[in-house]
């Protein structure tokens, strides 16, 4: 957990799925600069196709752990709770909210019209197997927080 601004409480993906995001990430792009840096020592078209196909390979692989892994979070505070998901961005109003629960794929949030919301942030990209997450304490623990301030 991090610490926001303005007493907000900042949860990301854990485990081991960030830091192989990052480490895969770095290998393809260095595999893409090393092509390029190939090429202009020796211009050819088969280096520049290789070159092109890597940093295509890197912008692909680069944008895909951004969007599944690292862009996700789940922020609780005294506006409401944000939970940043591939799929979208949801704001929930801390009055829309009955309780929170961990489910299978993160933190559930039950709402007053029987909706929940995920917040795939705490669910460490869990596959669809039941989360034990030891962080979901702190997640609740906010949210109680958050609930009484307002």
């Amino acid at each position: 957990m991090a610490q926001g601004g303005d007493d907000t409480a900042v949860w990301r993906v854990g485990g081991t799925a960030r830091p192989t995001a990052y480490a895969i990430s770095a290998v393809v792009t260095g595999a893409a600069v090393v092509r390029w840096f190939s090429w202009a020592l020796g211009p050819a078209w088969a280096g520049a196709r290789s070159a092109g196909l890597w940093t295509g390979l890197a912008v692909g692989v680069c944008t895909f752990f951004w969007w599944a892994i690292l862009r996700v979070r789940l922020e609780i505070g005294p506006e409401g709770v944000v939970a940043v998901n591939p799929w979208g961005t949801q704001r929930l109003h801390l009055d829309e909210i009955t309780h929170v629960t961990l489910g299978h794929w993160g933190a559930e949030f039950h709402q007053t019209d029987g909706f929940k919301t995920t917040a795939y942030a705490l669910g460490d990209m869990a596959s669809g197997q039941t989360v034990n997450d030891r962080r979901f304490p702190e997640v609740r623990a906010a949210f109680e927080r958050a609930r009484r301030a307002a």
